[in-house]
C-alpha cells in the first residue's frame, strides 16, 4: 500500500511562480524554463513508477515515496521506497530519452541524444549511496536493519538500455518500468525469511515518514535572481495578464474585464513559494499592489481569510500554509 504519497516537488512551484512573474525578457527564464521542463519530464517519470506499483499486492509492501532524510550534515532522498519483513527496495526512478549506457569500467554513465553524447550523473553510484546512508540512519535511530535491495527504473519505453563492461549484478538491477514487478518478484525469491514483522516495518515507516525533510530551497538563491524582478499583483484568469484590480469583493481585470472572487489565490500561493509561508499585512498589500488608500479593506479581506497568525494587530504574522497546502 502506498504509505507516503509522492509530492509536488517545492521547487517545482517556485518555478512556475517564477516563470509567471519573470519579465519575458529577463535573461534567467530560459534556464528556469529548461529545469522546469525537466522536472515535469521527471515527474511523469515518477507517475509511471507509481503506476507499475500499484500492480504489487495490497498487503506486501509499504510504499513510501519522496522520501527525504537527514543523515549528519547531508541530506539524502529516495524516490521510491518499498518496506517489507522479508527484503525492502530503494527504487530510482529515471526519464531519459535516447539511449543511455551504463559503463561499469569506469563507473560512469552516457546519454546519447539526438547524436550527441554526455556524461550523466551515475544511478548506481547514488542508489548504492542510498542504500547505505539509509541502513546508517536506521542504525543511528535503533530501528532493526532491512534486508535492502536496489533498482534502478526506467520509465521511457523508448529508451534504450545498453551496458559496457562485465556487471551482472548491477545490470539486473536496471529495468523497463514496465518490467518492474517481475524483476520485484524474482528478486524476493532470495529473501524468504521475514527479518521483521509487519508491526515492526509500520513502525520503521512511521518513523521514516516522520522525519522526512520536504526540500523547500530559497529560489533566489538558486538561480540569482534579485527579489525585485518578480512582478507584483494578481494575475488575470483568462488573459494572464498580471494587472487584476481589487473591486468590492471581487478582482476585476481593465484588460480583458474578467472577475474573479478567487484570483488573490494564485497570487499567494506564488508568494508563498517565493518568500516563504508567513505574510504581514504590509507584504499582503504590498505583493497585490493593494494601494494605501485601501489598506483597512485589505485588512479585513485578509483576516477573512481566516489564516492562524501570530503577533499583535499591528504586527500580526499569519500563515499561508493551511490556505496553499490544504
Amino acid at each position: 500500500m502506498f504509505y507516503k504519497d509522492r509530492d509536488i516537488p517545492y521547487k517545482l512551484k517556485a518555478e512556475e511562480a517564477l516563470i509567471r512573474r519573470l519579465d519575458v525578457n529577463h535573461p534567467k527564464l530560459p534556464l528556469i524554463e529548461e529545469e522546469y521542463r525537466k522536472k515535469l519530464a521527471g515527474l511523469r517519470g515518477e507517475k509511471e513508477l507509481d503506476y507499475q506499483l500499484s500492480f504489487l499486492k495490497e498487503n506486501n509492501y509499504l510504499i513510501i515515496n519522496d522520501l527525504r532524510l537527514q543523515h549528519g550534515v547531508h541530506f539524502f532522498q529516495i524516490d521510491s521506497l518499498l518496506l517489507s519483513p522479508s527484503v525492502s527496495f530503494i527504487i530510482d526512478s529515471k526519464n531519459i530519452a535516447g539511449t543511455i549506457v551504463f559503463d561499469h569500467e569506469f563507473n560512469q554513465c552516457i546519454r546519447i541524444f539526438n547524436e550527441k553524447e554526455e556524461g550523466i550523473r551515475d544511478p548506481f553510484t547514488q542508489v548504492q549511496r542510498h542504500v547505505r546512508l539509509l541502513s546508517q540512519w536506521l542504525d543511528d535511530h535503533n530501528l532493526p536493519l532491512l534486508n535492502l535491495e536496489y533498482l534502478i527504473a526506467i520509465s521511457r519505453p523508448s529508451t534504450i538500455i545498453k551496458s559496457k563492461g562485465n556487471n551482472s549484478y548491477n545490470n539486473f538491477r536496471v529495468v523497463q518500468a514496465g518490467h518492474l514487478i517481475a524483476r520485484i518478484i524474482d528478486l524476493e525469491k532470495r529473501y524468504l525469511k521475514e527479518i521483521t514483522t509487519m508491526k515492526e516495518t509500520k513502525r520503521i515507516a512511521k518513523q521514516l515518514v516522520k522525519f522526512h525533510v520536504p526540500y523547500k530551497p530559497n529560489i533566489f538563491d538558486t538561480y540569482s535572481i534579485h527579489p525585485g524582478d518578480v512582478r507584483k499583483g494578481v494575475q488575470c484568469p483568462e488573459c494572464m495578464d498580471i494587472s487584476m484590480h481589487k473591486i468590492h469583493g471581487s478582482w476585476y481585470c481593465p484588460v480583458c474585464q474578467t472577475t474573479s472572487k478567487t484570483a488573490h489565490i494564485l497570487a499567494l500561493s506564488d508568494y508563498y513559494f517565493l518568500y516563504g509561508n508567513t505574510i504581514t499585512l504590509s507584504q499582503f498589500s504590498d505583493f497585490l499592489l493593494i494601494p494605501k488608500s485601501k489598506r483597512k479593506s485589505a485588512s479585513s479581506f485578509l483576516i477573512s481569510l481566516s489564516l492562524p497568525y501570530a503577533g499583535s494587530k499591528k504586527g500580526r504574522v499569519y500563515d499561508l500554509t493551511p490556505l496553499i497546502e490544504k
